[in-house]
């Protein structure tokens, strides 16, 4: 059993009470009358739960949430300040702009949870009772299971001075992200996007990096021009029909330069297989029967984008946004209705609620990530 980290007592809530509380918080972000902010703070939530809530603003500053489920919550400018969070479940959950200061996340789950923004620096708490002031100590033992960040969103995180020792970053998205001052033993960064960071700041060896995606290199003026060519003459291909200029292939290459070149264009048939596009804006594009096998699209925005009959086959979809993008099947002029192919793909299937499907994202092949 895993040991209280805090020295002083924590009113434990029963699930029912807490859903009382929760239920009450809901109303009040909603404005409707009774309603009240969720003040948890010091509370003793172990093991209860609260998925799939709107949390928006709660106060949990130092309350005790180990093994507790919270995953697909949404968190936005919640106070975590120096709570206990070792077990709990946050996948899928949204914790951008979240005090976490000082927080414990040893054990805890946060695969493709959103942590945009989010306040990660180290911190003491104070407790202040009739008999003083208590400083709040935290069990630095060693043994104790490495804090989980793989393919979280985690852009403008501040992790300044951070002990982070063990901490998974696999596939993490950490554009903009502040370490200055965290201490980085034992890490791993295999895979995650450091755009925007000061590497120096890391001090970790160089296999800790290994796949990493950094800021784009400069590109030359003709290697721009070729790219904006291969465009050029992908609008004429769809607008002749085929009589002039050639389908675009951006097999391999790093179409990050192209910034937003790329949103609201049509791009059926564009072959962007291997492709690095992280953070590309695809907005509002026609995408129909495109090939994106393979490719790095994480934080990609397709909203509003055609993709019927696109392959996206073992694409890396983390934190693409796909509102209102129509993944419906494209129907030929023969009456063969194709779907969009997402075998092996890596998303949520959250990232598809708001989208226009007639087949449901584990039929398309989706490997759902929880």
């Amino acid at each position: 059993m895993l040991r209280n980290l805090y020295e002083e007592a924590r009113t434990a809530l029963t699930q029912q009470e807490l859903n009382t509380v929760l239920q009450s918080h809901e109303r009040y972000l909603a404005r409707i009358g009774g309603g009240l902010r969720a003040h948890l703070a010091h509370a003793k939530l172990d093991g209860l739960n609260l998925a799939n809530r709107n949390l928006t603003d709660a106060d949990f500053s130092g309350a005790s949430l180990v093994g507790a489920n919270v995953s697909g919550s949404n968190l936005e400018r919640a106070t975590f300040y120096c709570a206990d969070l070792r077990g709990c479940n946050l996948q899928s959950s949204r914790l951008p702009r979240a005090d976490l200061r000082g927080a414990s996340f040893n054990g805890a789950k946060l695969s493709f949870a959103v942590l945009d923004a989010a306040d990660l620096r180290a911190a003491t708490m104070m407790y202040a009772a009739a008999g003083g002031i208590t400083v709040i100590s935290r069990d630095r033992s060693k043994g104790a299971p490495s804090v989980d960040f793989s393919n979280c969103s985690m852009k403008g995180a501040s992790f300044g001075n951070a002990k982070l020792d063990g901490a998974i970053f696999t596939g993490a998205l950490l554009h903009g992200a502040n370490f200055k001052g965290a201490r980085l033993t034992n890490v791993t960064f295999k895979d995650a996007v450091l755009t925007g960071v000061a590497l120096h700041d890391l001090k970790v060896p160089a296999a800790a990096l290994e796949g990493c995606v950094t800021d784009a290199a400069p590109v030359s003026a003709e290697k721009l021009d070729a790219l904006k060519g291969r465009l050029e003459a992908h609008r004429r291909w769809i607008t002749t029909h085929g009589a002039e200029g050639a389908p675009a292939v951006f097999d391999g290459e790093d179409i990050r330069p192209l910034g937003g070149l790329l949103a609201g264009r049509s791009l059926a048939g564009l072959s962007a297989r291997g492709a690095i596009a992280i953070g590309v804006d695809l907005s509002d594009s026609h995408l129909q029967a495109a090939k994106l096998d393979g490719a790095d699209l994480r934080d990609v925005n397709f909203t509003g984008a055609d993709l019927r009959g696109a392959s996206l086959r073992s694409a890396n979809l983390a934190h693409a946004r796909f509102d209102k993008a129509n993944l419906a099947r494209l129907v030929l002029r023969g009456g063969t209705a194709i779907p969009p192919d997402l075998t092996g793909a890596a998303a949520s299937e959250s990232q598809f609620y708001n989208s226009i499907l007639e087949d449901r994202v584990s039929a398309l092949g989706l490997r759902c990530e929880s």
